[in-house]
C-alpha cells in the first residue's frame, strides 16, 4: 500500500502558524508537501507578514517540504482559483496518476470543489484541528480555531460548529 501524500495549499500553513498550530501538521501526517507557487506565497520576495519565520524555520526543519514537479503552462482549472491552489491540484492529480493516494488541505471553497470534481480527497483546515483534537495531538480544537479567527482567517461558522461537534466541544 501506498503511503498517502499531504499537499497543502498557503492558506491552512499560514492560519496554522497564525495560532501557534502548525505542528499538528507533523503529528498527524509526519510531512506535508508544498508546490513551488505555494512557496513562493508562504516566503515571498518581497512583502511579509509576521508568521513567515515560523515557516521559514519549519521548511528548514525538513518536515514540510517542495515538491519538485514541473510548472506547465496550462489553462486555469478554474477562474476562481488562485495559482498556489491550482498548482496544488495539478501536482496531487498528477501524484495520484503515479498511483499515490493523496490527501489536499486547502480552505477555498472554488479549489475544494474542483479537487473534489477531480476525485482528489480533500481536508479543510478546520477538520485538520478537529483531527488532531481527536487523535490527541491537541488538548482542545475550540483555542486553535479562536486563534486562527482572531488572526484574521476566515472559516466559514459551519465547519467551525461541525469540527465543534465533533470533538465534544460544542
Amino acid at each position: 500500500m501506498n503511503t498517502q501524500v499531504v499537499i497543502s495549499d498557503a492558506g491552512p500553513l499560514i492560519a496554522l502558524a497564525k495560532a501557534g498550530a502548525l505542528q499538528l501538521l507533523r503529528s498527524l501526517f509526519g510531512s506535508v508537501s508544498i508546490t513551488p507557487v505555494v512557496l513562493a506565497e508562504i516566503l515571498p520576495a518581497t512583502g511579509s507578514f509576521p508568521e513567515q519565520n515560523l515557516l521559514k524555520q519549519t521548511l528548514d526543519e525538513g518536515w514540510i517540504h517542495v515538491l519538485n514537479t514541473p510548472v506547465y503552462q496550462h489553462t486555469p482549472l478554474d477562474t476562481g482559483l488562485d495559482p498556489g491552489e491550482a498548482s496544488s491540484i495539478l501536482a496531487a492529480n498528477a501524484l495520484r496518476s503515479q498511483g499515490k493516494r493523496i490527501l489536499l488541505i486547502m480552505d477555498d471553497r472554488a479549489g475544494k470543489l474542483q479537487a473534489r470534481r477531480s476525485g482528489l480527497s480533500v481536508m479543510g483546515t478546520a477538520g485538520v484541528v478537529g483531527l488532531a483534537q481527536n487523535r490527541g495531538a491537541t488538548p482542545a480544537a475550540r483555542p486553535i480555531l479562536e486563534a486562527m479567527v482572531r488572526g484574521g482567517y476566515f472559516i466559514g461558522k459551519a465547519p467551525i460548529e461541525a469540527v465543534l461537534r465533533s470533538t465534544g466541544e460544542w
